[in-house]
């Protein structure tokens, strides 16, 4: 398994803009595939996604495959994805 975050210095374009820059976080497979998805937003929004909740009102879990340089993100371990998972 791969843990990797990547912060997104953007609002959403959606009428959720006001929540503000977020934090991804993602747990991948070995073929790149994304398994868990953390997002957690400026204003304190956490928004999780895995294969027993695909998607809500506020997102979807990344349906491409990903890998840390896709997203020049930064690695982390599997304690600090799970801790923000709890």
């Amino acid at each position: 398994m791969n843990y990797f975050s990547q912060f997104w210095d953007e609002n959403r374009d959606d009428e959720y803009s006001s929540w503000g820059t977020s934090t991804w976080y993602f747990e991948t497979n070995d073929a790149d595939d994304v398994l868990k998805q953390i997002t957690i937003y400026k204003n304190g929004k956490i928004v999780k996604y895995s294969e027993e909740k695909l998607k809500d009102e506020f997102g979807m879990l990344c349906d491409q495959k990903l890998t840390i340089e896709d997203c020049d993100g930064d690695e982390i371990t599997k304690e600090e994805f799970y801790k923000l998972w709890s």
